[in-house]
């Protein structure tokens, strides 16, 4: 899960990327401009290239949809039924997406603006969706080309506010004229303040299933992550730090644990003033969310997904106990691992540990306990305490996947790989199609070099619908150690064709299609994979393959780049040379340009090693 904040851009927008650094945080939202003024100053180029900078520093620029995102100003109202407001309205939401342009982020959050008409009245909001869809398409086409998507958000639906009903959002993206520049931003407050109920597993379910039904989950691009001050249905936008307001956990248990949310930037608005828990209120909020990624046992996350034991379990498992066989919590002790989770879940791990190893005192055999108590060891870095506790869960219940599971991460974390596959093969014995224990055994088999075993298990990993880019880059690098290259070609390909383009996944295509012999296509992409990455040797290698295709031309420029960044490459030098004395003779001896800097390239390469004969070879030949 990907948790980030809004934070203030006071003192420069670039200041916002490295506080988000320090507080830990995988995303930033930010305002470009003070959000309650119509006059907007200029961005200043500085401006753009300190935050670009800023934004690189950190490593996000690889990845930048899932890092930043930008919220428009408050003043904009583009389904007001007044032309001239709508027109100002409409001049600032285009700056707006200009400054996203130039800053380089790529989802602007608007809400959809107020009808103004007769509140709940069907044709008045109706009337508010066209003219909001019809200033959409006119920023459009003023901005055709740019990358920068407007996210919808969802709002409390509060007096001719469009955005509550979910109808209302389908509505909006289906009638601009290119949806592919319009996305949803989903507001946890401001769903369960207008009356969408996500308070338990089954309810987070419906809800969930209604949306993308109405909606489409996968045009979910932007999260908000806040609690609600307001009840249920209360039309109340006041947001609340998480775990204190009316959305309920199952809320945030639903959203941490959706696979096609889970490269979605999670953006907490919650309040910023004093302590929370004894912490920064955006450190402590985003422990809060993270617990519930990363709880293994969960009891209201693993509802909701079905992958955890229940706790209750039949009259005739009780018996079990005479045996030494683990059995399920008294309906004492399954509240007291509740509200042990619960505590886990806020970040406050000692406090949860001593509720867990209070209950292993008085009931050893309490396997679930021993899970908890790993879980939280795990996650502190004792790992010789997290081996203990999961063990014994193990012996208690030989077949507790969550306990198998936990054990082989633990393993995994202290570098012993075939422990962990011995472990992860065990809770797969079990449960064949849990996840976890196959990502894990691949895991442990790419980082023991075996990758071609890998493969059976990331072929696995990528049947999945939510399977991400990085799965498929790591199949396509299993395919080309197995020798399988045109399978490799089609993985990395498929990599691509998702969106999320990492170092990885394009030299793992350059590489493909090279080993295929596919010299123009190996050649493009080596080209895209300079200019995203740029280096003297990725400049070398895109010359060569461009060479191999034949494109001298190039070639030769990829060449120069290489020399200039790297003045003692001797392959760059003898590449400019080779090239530009190819140019020569095939202009019949004419271009007596390339020829000079044929000389020159050979002269410079032998200055920084004489030891080249085949060099010496060329110049006194061709190039006297």
């Amino acid at each position: 899960m990907l948790v980030g904040s809004h934070l203030s851009i006071a003192g420069g927008m670039h200041l916002a990327v490295q506080a988000a650094v320090r507080l830990g945080l995988d995303c930033l939202q930010v305002f470009t401009k003070n959000q309650r003024q119509w006059k907007v100053k200029p961005l200043a180029q500085a401006d753009v290239d300190a935050f670009r900078a800023a934004v690189r520093e950190a490593g996000w620029h690889r990845d930048p949809e899932r890092r930043l995102v930008s919220h428009n100003s408050y003043l904009v109202n583009l389904a007001s039924p007044d032309g001239r407001a709508r027109a100002r309205s409409r001049a600032l939401q285009l700056e707006e997406t200009e400054r996203c342009e130039a800053l380089g982020i790529p989802w602007c959050v608007m809400h959809p603006g107020a009808h103004l008409g007769t509140a709940r009245d069907a044709a008045d909001e109706a009337a508010g969706i066209r003219r909001l869809a019809a200033e959409l398409d006119a920023i459009h086409r003023s901005t055709a080309g740019y990358r920068t998507v407007t996210c919808i958000e969802n709002t409390v639906g509060s007096g001719t506010n469009l955005g509550g009903p979910l109808e209302h959002l389908a509505a909006i993206r289906g009638a601009v004229r290119d949806p592919g520049r319009t996305a949803i931003c989903f507001d946890t407050c401001h769903g369960t303040a207008f009356g969408h109920d996500m308070s338990t597993p089954e309810k987070a379910r419906a809800f969930w299933k209604a949306f993308d039904a109405a909606v489409g989950t996968e045009h979910v691009k932007v999260l908000h992550c806040n609690d609600s001050k307001g009840a249920l249905g209360s039309r109340l936008d006041r947001h609340e730090h998480l775990g204190a307001g009316a959305c309920g956990r199952a809320c945030f248990a639903a959203i941490a644990h959706m696979r096609v949310l889970a490269k979605v930037p999670a953006i907490m608005e919650t309040p910023k003033e004093g302590r929370l828990r004894g912490r920064d209120p955006d450190r402590a909020n985003a422990a809060w969310l993270r617990a519930l990624a990363l709880a293994a046992c969960a009891c209201v996350s693993a509802a909701f997904l079905g992958g955890c034991r229940p706790w209750a379990k039949p009259e005739s498992e009780v018996l079990a106990e005479r045996s030494g066989v683990a059995v399920a919590p008294t309906p004492e002790e399954a509240e007291r691992l509740r509200r042990a989770q619960d505590v886990a879940r806020r970040g406050e791990y000692q406090e949860a540990l001593g509720e867990f190893r209070s209950m292993l005192a008085e009931n050893p055999r309490l396997a679930a306990a021993q899970v908890g108590a790993g879980a939280v060891t795990l996650e502190q870095g004792d790992l010789r305490a997290a081996q203990r506790a999961y063990e014994a869960a193990v012996r208690a219940d030989p077949r507790n996947t969550e306990a198998l599971v936990g054990l082989a991460r633990t393993h995994a974390a202290a570098g012993r790989d075939e422990d962990a596959l011995k472990n992860y093969r065990a809770a797969l014995a079990v449960k064949a199609d849990d996840m976890r224990a196959v990502a894990g055994i691949a895991d442990a088999l790419e980082r023991t070099g075996n990758q071609p075993a890998a493969i059976p298990f990331l072929e696995r990993l990528c049947a999945d619908a939510g399977a991400d880019a990085d799965a498929w880059t790591r199949l396509g690098r299993a395919y080309l150690a197995g020798g399988r290259i045109v399978d490799a070609s089609a993985a990395f390909e498929e990599a691509v064709a998702l969106g999320e383009v990492s170092e990885a996944t394009m030299d793992g295509l350059v590489s493909a299609y090279g080993a295929e012999a596919r010299w123009s296509e190996a050649a493009s992409a080596a080209g895209e994979f300079a200019r995203r990455w740029p280096s003297s040797a990725a400049s070398e290698r895109a010359a060569w393959l461009a060479f191999r295709a034949g494109d001298y031309e190039r070639a030769l420029l990829a060449y120069r780049d290489a020399a200039e960044r790297d003045p003692r490459s001797t392959k760059a030098w003898n590449g400019v040379g080779v090239c530009a004395l190819n140019a020569w003779l095939l202009s019949d001896r004419l271009d007596g340009a390339a020829r000079e800097e044929a000389r020159r390239a050979f002269e410079r390469s032998l200055e920084v090693n004489a030891s080249q004969p085949q060099v010496q070879k060329l110049l006194r030949t061709y190039a006297p």
